[in-house]
């Protein structure tokens, strides 16, 4: 059995190049760390060799790539397909979906198609939330079952089942291959549309500094699952504007055990 990650996402660190990313979570202490793929803006010709560099001069593994939206078609479009190439050849778990799909059905067919593609190297984790089309854990299992592929899983991120109104399920279950985790203030509980994304992106915070249930924190840690730490935080990134620093805060303030 796989030691379980205990990872800096990549969405701790925006202000940093792919490539750097996996130098910064190891200067902090990690030993995994996530991975954005934006081809429209960092994700250049040269970035996959620049990171497989990164990645293998640090021994960092990656915990999950992201993101891909589903949207507009039925099968996996050409970014899709790059991000999912991207996770295998990096050989990351997981591959982080998002749906902001208009049409159910062919989200269905989309995310299983983008399964088919990962095969079984690679969990394709869908990640349920208010800003998404799959906007509660219940809707995310019916989802996830009617795509009914080895390879899709749910991803759980503390602050947005926390908007759903959820409990936290047994996440020991298979469905759930890794969790992101954070603290965060229960204001964000009632926000919508734009005001939670900003709250997502930029109000989160460090473990049991917040409001989230702490119970929630306890099992979170105390689980075998792995762990992508979603510290995403204008405070943070304000206070240490150098990544480096920002991921060794992290690091110290958000203890697993």
């Amino acid at each position: 059995m796989k030691k379980p990650l205990w990872a800096l996402a990549s969405g701790c660190v925006p202000d940093a190049l792919p490539w750097d990313i996996p130098k910064i979570a190891a200067s902090a202490g990690f030993l995994s760390s996530g991975m954005w793929v934006d081809p429209e803006t960092t994700w250049t010709n040269d970035a996959l060799k620049k990171t497989k560099a990164s990645i293998r001069e640090t021994n960092i593994e990656l915990i999950d790539v992201e993101v891909i939206w589903l949207e507009k078609t039925k099968t996996a479009n050409d970014t899709h397909k790059l991000i999912v190439d991207v996770g295998l050849e990096l050989q990351a778990r997981n591959i982080l979906v998002v749906s902001r799909h208009e049409n159910y059905n062919d989200s269905i067919s989309q995310f299983r198609d983008i399964c088919e593609r990962a095969g079984n190297d690679m969990r394709v984790c869908l990640e349920f939330g208010e800003f998404t089309s799959i906007k509660s854990l219940p809707k995310a299992r019916e989802f996830i079952n009617a795509v009914n592929h080895k390879s899709a899983g749910i991803l759980i991120d503390l602050m947005h089942l926390n908007r759903a109104g959820d409990d936290l399920p047994d996440i020991e279950d298979s469905i759930f291959p890794y969790v992101q985790g954070c603290d965060f203030w229960q204001s964000s509980s009632s926000m919508q549309g734009n005001d939670y994304i900003k709250a997502a992106v930029n109000s989160r915070c460090c473990l049991g500094e917040g409001e989230a249930r702490k119970n929630d924190l306890i099992e979170m840690c105390r689980s075998s699952k792995d762990v992508s730490l979603e510290i995403r935080s204008l405070e943070l990134r304000n206070q240490f504007p150098d990544p480096y620093i920002r991921a060794k805060e992290i690091f110290k303030r958000c203890k697993r055990n």
